[in-house]
């Protein structure tokens, strides 16, 4: 608690103090929302908590997922939360896993190996805004992406050796199931369903868009405190939002391969408001909490030394 009075402490005089740049950070963040996060994720969380609540996966998944549950050991609900958080970005992984949960589609263990790594940035992000956008390589899109996204397929494979067999497989889930999940239920019970799964997504829409303001305000405040010219400093600087520590990086004066892993390394931890966001919309207890903090890092790491490695191919094979 005492940690948290000094952010918000630290918020309210960089409001007090530095109005005009305080409002255009605010302003940023509610764009970003408004115009990338809001648009993409919605339909996803919408569609996605419609699918689970009215039961339309059970057919459908066996046979879109066989490759997912054979490398990953894990059930084909797992397989379209894994999906998900690959394909739509944060935090789509962690809602999706959150909500089969909650249906008890999958098991408790078998979230808590998920949440470790179904996290990520969408591969339209990567190659969109982060490479060619800010980076202006949009040649090395694919590079990103075997490094941001490769190392946390790498660590979800690595992490589940041992997490093969779950105390609720989905070839069971029938004896296991609910009234509520019927796939045919009446057209009351129809929209009762629509009416909440809506509620529920405009809820968690406009939590993230608070979040990410918040973390944009908190972004500028850092970088009044730190030396930007220091690798270091616009490293913590651009830990904080992701979206901003991109930016930050791509136009730092520093050489072009430096550049490279350290927005590599930052996409691939995803900064602290995805890290905010994802706790508070997957409502993860401190258990769950720490276990997805030493997830990411470790996630962080392998990017890291992928990165390196990728480095140092390019000056030992292609110097040019």
């Amino acid at each position: 608690m005492k940690k948290m009075f000094w952010v918000l402490l630290l918020l309210l005089l960089y409001l007090l103090l530095f109005p005009v740049r305080a409002l255009a950070d605010a302003r940023a963040g509610l764009l970003l929302w408004y115009r990338s996060v809001l648009p993409v994720l919605f339909p996803f969380m919408l569609l996605c908590g419609l699918l689970i609540r009215f039961g339309l996966l059970e057919h459908a998944l066996p046979a879109l997922s066989r490759p997912l549950c054979r490398l990953f050991g894990c059930s084909p609900y797992g397989a379209f939360a894994i999906l998900c958080g690959f394909l739509c970005g944060f935090p789509m992984g962690a809602k999706v896993t959150c909500d089969l949960q909650r249906q008890r589609k999958i098991s408790e263990k078998e979230a808590y190996y998920l949440y470790g790594f179904v996290n990520n940035l969408s591969p339209s992000f990567i190659l969109s805004f982060l490479a060619a956008d800010q980076m202006q390589r949009p040649a090395w899109g694919g590079l990103f992406l075997c490094n941001i996204l490769g190392s946390a397929l790498l660590y979800g494979i690595l992490s589940g050796r041992k997490l093969r067999r779950f105390d609720l497989p989905v070839t069971d889930y029938g004896k296991h199931k609910e009234k509520g999940n019927d796939p045919s239920p009446d057209i009351q019970e129809a929209f009762r369903r629509i009416d909440d799964c809506i509620y529920d997504t405009i809820q968690n829409a406009v939590r993230l868009g608070a979040y990410i303001v918040m973390f944009s305000l908190l972004s500028g405040a850092v970088s009044l405190l730190l030396p930007q010219n220091h690798p270091a400093a616009l490293f913590l600087i651009s830990c904080v939002e992701v979206s901003n520590g991109v930016h930050l990086i791509s136009g730092a004066p520093l050489p072009l391969y430096a550049r490279y892993i350290l927005v590599t390394v930052v996409a691939s931890f995803g900064g602290l408001s995805a890290l905010a966001q994802t706790v508070s919309i997957a409502g993860m207890d401190h258990r769950l909490s720490v276990h997805y903090i030493k997830s990411r890092v470790k996630i962080t790491l392998l990017s890291l030394f992928m990165s390196l490695v990728s480095v140092l191919f390019f000056r030992l094979f292609l110097p040019g």
